[in-house]
């Protein structure tokens, strides 16, 4: 995971919140887990790449960091150069 840009905001995606730290917000059956990248809380376990997109963000329930999947880069924002 990796931490959300400023102004990076998908207009199809939403934020979970993970309201207890020590439950993951999203439980699949694939082989990544996703941890926060500030303070390493897990927060979606067994999920498969395809799943975790950049639409995906996910809130920490510890450390309050707003975290997207690294591997999925967004589009460029329109305007922008």
């Amino acid at each position: 995971m990796r931490e959300v840009r400023p102004g990076e905001v998908p207009w199809d995606g939403g934020t979970a919140l993970q309201e207890d730290p020590e439950r993951p917000a999203f439980h699949g059956v694939g082989p990544d887990d996703y941890v926060c990248v500030r303070c390493g809380n897990v927060l979606a376990e067994s999920m498969n790449a395809e799943q975790m997109t950049y639409k995906v963000r996910v809130k920490c329930g510890r450390c309050k960091t707003i975290n997207v999947a690294a591997h999925d880069e967004p589009p460029p924002l329109k305007g922008v150069r």
